[in-house]
């Protein structure tokens, strides 16, 4: 056939388009990320790209995959089907159910990972584009990168909105790597020291569509505004394209407020510390680090760490280990250890007398620990009805702040789901890797119950007895006036 020529007006394109063109062209990298808010481009820009892509070249394949299956048609298929029509190009490409080919041979198709098992073939994609990866399993994207061989320039492009701070993209994949800013006339750009991995994080203020220079879309930016200020965790989420989580309803913690109940304070060598423990050893064994600040009108109880250690390291001793690393016993002015009363069985594996806490007691003698349980475990609907009194503030004079270093507990006072009977929901999953089954959320959450209802008994008692009868108090009736830290 004979050689296409289509002039593309440069405003059709955002800036991220350049940043995903300039990465698709260099064969050195491997790995594009791209990130950020809603009403970013982020889709459509690469959509835009692979659609430019196939008119240039007589082999760039592209897989999209989803998720699921049955989520394609509406969403990027959708996008690939209206820009092609929007730019009057319909002449050169012949659309079929989850296949698209240009006249140059290129083409696209559309794929479900239902089972990431069925991943076969991808050699014969030069570019394998993940929409939602954040929706998808670690194993997916490791079953892809197994598959992607045999091919210079061969990419991966995952496309997200961020979500939970503790998602495997954030934890195994940004984390673990050294990534570097470049400069970038979008939010954000960044390239790892290997230089096979590029981030691109953009959001609606990146969109010249939404805020201009030749149209500005008033009332998308007046929603963003609205949600600034009603909800600010899904403004920084859908708005800014920060990490976070979007309250869906039917959370266990119901008043845990990222922006209200997070601090920097860390630890105050004058006062003790109190260890809260959770048995179970998947998905890491639990241990949160709280100290209490008191007043004549107020109570503070602050997580100022935790210690949540996953396979091969989720066992006491290596938990007691890293808590004398991070808190030198000379430094220390007493510690208390409790949790689950439960915990207090013998273990049959072990000599009489021995259990969980006499082992955590021995690997911390140094310390002179003192063990404070309460006499019964608390009630799980009762003792969360407790907390989040006193995280809506309706139980004066007491306060709870989490330090914002503890990302797993943060994440599990985040998700952890509130049952039919008002229990913890205690969802099963499993290891995509080791197989083992587990509860997700919920230990965390457990031994925050335990540490306040221990160590505020009193006002948990008077709870439990004046419940529904008005307000209750800690000292003076006005509670003092406390900055956050």
């Amino acid at each position: 056939m004979s050689e296409i020529k289509i002039d593309f007006n440069p405003d059709l394109f955002n800036n991220v388009y350049w940043h995903l063109m300039e990465a698709h062209h260099d064969n050195d990298i491997r790995y594009i990320w791209l990130y950020g808010g809603s009403s970013a481009s982020k889709t459509y820009s690469e959509v835009q790209l692979l659609i430019t892509e196939m008119l240039t070249g007589v082999d760039n394949n592209a897989m999209i995959l989803r998720k699921y299956a049955t989520d394609i048609r509406d969403s990027i298929y959708s996008d690939f089907k209206n820009i092609i029509n929007d730019w009057g190009l319909n002449e050169y490409f012949i659309i079929q159910q989850n296949y698209i080919k240009c006249v140059t041979g290129s083409f696209v198709r559309f794929r479900g990972l239902d089972n990431s098992e069925k991943i076969k073939g991808l050699s014969n994609f030069k570019y394998i584009v993940y929409e939602e990866v954040s929706q998808g399993d670690e194993l997916d994207f490791k079953q892809i990168k197994k598959r992607m061989r045999g091919r210079i320039g061969q990419k991966f492009i995952g496309i997200f909105n961020p979500i939970s701070e503790e998602h495997w993209i954030k934890k195994n994949v940004f984390d673990i790597d050294k990534f570097v800013d470049l400069p970038a006339d979008i939010t954000q750009k960044q390239i790892n020291e290997s230089k096979n991995t590029i981030i691109l994080k953009t959001n609606y203020t990146d969109n010249k569509y939404i805020v201009g220079h030749h149209f500005v879309d008033t009332h998308v930016i007046a929603d963003f505004e609205k949600d600034k200020i009603t909800d600010y965790n899904y403004y920084l989420i859908y708005g800014l394209g920060n990490w976070g989580k979007i309250r869906t309803g039917g959370e266990f913690w119901k008043d845990f407020n990222t922006n209200i109940h997070l601090t920097k304070k860390g630890w105050n060598e004058d006062l003790p510390i109190f260890l809260s423990w959770d048995e179970n050893v998947n998905p890491y064994l639990t241990c949160l680090v709280w100290q209490i600040e008191q007043t004549t009108t107020c109570k503070r109880a602050i997580q100022i760490d935790e210690i949540c250690l996953e396979d091969p390291r989720n066992r006491i001793k290596h938990v007691c280990n890293e808590f004398m690393v991070r808190y030198p016993v000379d430094r220390v002015k007493g510690l208390f250890v409790g949790g689950d009363r439960t915990s207090l069985k013998e273990d049959t594996k072990k000599e009489k007398g021995e259990n969980f806490f006499t082992d955590i007691l021995n690997v911390l003698s140094d310390y002179n620990p003192v063990l404070r349980l309460q006499p019964v475990n608390p009630s799980i609907v009762q003792s969360a009805g407790f907390v989040n009194q006193i995280y809506s503030g309706n139980i004066n004079g007491l306060e709870i702040l989490i330090n914002e270093k503890c990302k797993k507990s943060i994440n599990d006072y985040s998700y952890a789901l509130e049952d039919s009977d008002g229990t913890l929901k205690k969802t099963k999953k499993t290891h995509p890797v080791t197989k083992v089954s587990y509860e997700e959320y919920g230990h965390p959450s457990d031994a925050k119950r335990y540490m306040i209802t221990t160590n505020f008994r009193t006002e948990y008692e008077n709870y439990r007895n004046r419940k529904g009868k008005g307000s209750l108090s800690y000292g003076h009736d006005t509670q003092e006036k406390t900055n956050r830290f």
